[in-house]
């Protein structure tokens, strides 16, 4: 799908453009125009992009054929650059950074953007275009300025939802470590990896782009692209943070972990050592080493399985008695 919005020099916008217009205003002056271009039609894009606006075709096939990080390519009478916007997939623990590309060409009165699947941030601007004619009419890279910091609004919400995460996987793990917890800790580490993979790339762009020289844009533009790489910079250290924290929840999910299972060792062993007696006693009385026979229906047996049950009660009482005196139970 192609569609347009062309802002006059009169400031006027208009909106579905036929193709065959572009032409004449790309050559007007004063005017600005903004195509957008999304969807898998890749032979009509490739006409539209090289016969019409006159792109190279090397950054043609980059924007149409293939994937890459963020960048910024300088061909002299515009700028193609790769940008990434992000999203969430899932909820709480559970949730995953996804990223769409976005590729853009901004030259002297006109913006080009294209992606496959659909960009919430370019709608958003797009919608702001339509209704107010001031987001167009103080150039393209002004217009792309707005749309970059759209991107970086977008941004925002998933730090905070993975900074909830976090806080919600750390209670989980003071108050019911389960083994689930680790799968969630791991899916958080990809998140988090995923967002720094955008995070650095997109810094760099922004980078260039305010302190570089290109041809095309002015010097008080400039500034507009040095407040977003602010913006970068921060979320690249908040980016550090949320693995610091992510690092911390993983080492208090495993002492978590260490010290349940040694609570669980101890039980056992205390079992194992208040029983030990029992056992030796029972068995040394099993042995029917002097070959004595009796009954529990005479005198002498009652008396001695009542010796016997007496004696395991003490020596019982005696282990639990000794093992809370230390401090073992």
């Amino acid at each position: 799908m192609i569609r347009s919005i062309y802002c006059t020099p009169d400031h006027e916008i208009k909106t579905d453009i036929n193709q065959g217009e572009f032409i004449l205003h790309l050559n007007g002056a004063g005017g600005l125009l903004w195509v957008d271009i999304t969807g898998e039609n890749k032979a009509t894009y490739k006409t539209l992009l090289e016969e019409i606006f006159c792109f190279h075709p090397l950054a043609v096939d980059d924007a149409l054929e293939e994937t890459h990080v963020s960048k910024v390519d300088d061909w002299t009478k515009y700028l193609y650059l790769v940008l990434h916007d992000i999203g969430t997939q899932g909820n709480g623990v559970h949730s995953q950074v996804t990223q769409h590309e976005l590729d853009v060409f901004v030259g002297n009165g006109y913006l080009v953007t294209y992606h496959p699947d659909e960009a919430q941030s370019l709608e958003k601007v797009w919608e702001f275009c339509r209704r107010d004619p001031s987001y167009m009419k103080r150039g393209a890279m002004y217009l792309f300025y707005h749309l970059a910091d759209e991107i970086v609004n977008g941004h925002l919400p998933v730090f905070t939802q993975i900074e909830d995460a976090i806080d919600a996987l750390e209670d989980q793990i003071l108050h019911a470590p389960r083994p689930r917890t680790l799968e969630s800790i791991f899916t958080l580490k990809r998140s988090l990896l995923n967002l720094r993979r955008v995070i650095i790339p997109q810094r760099e762009v922004f980078y260039n782009l305010a302190r570089n020289d290109y041809p095309i844009i002015d010097e008080q533009d400039r500034r507009f692209f040095r407040n977003i790489y602010d913006h970068y910079v921060r979320m690249h250290d908040l980016t550090e943070n949320l693995r610091e924290l992510l690092a911390g929840a993983l080492q208090i999910y495993l002492s978590s972990t260490n010290n349940r299972m040694t609570q669980v060792v101890k039980t056992l062993t205390l079992i194992t050592t208040i029983f030990m007696p029992l056992t030796l006693v029972t068995q040394f009385f099993g042995m029917n080493f002097f070959q004595i026979e009796f009954s529990m229906f005479t005198p002498l047996g009652r008396a001695l399985f009542g010796v016997a049950v007496l004696l395991l009660i003490t020596i019982y009482s005696v282990m639990v008695v000794w093992m809370r005196r230390r401090d073992w139970m």
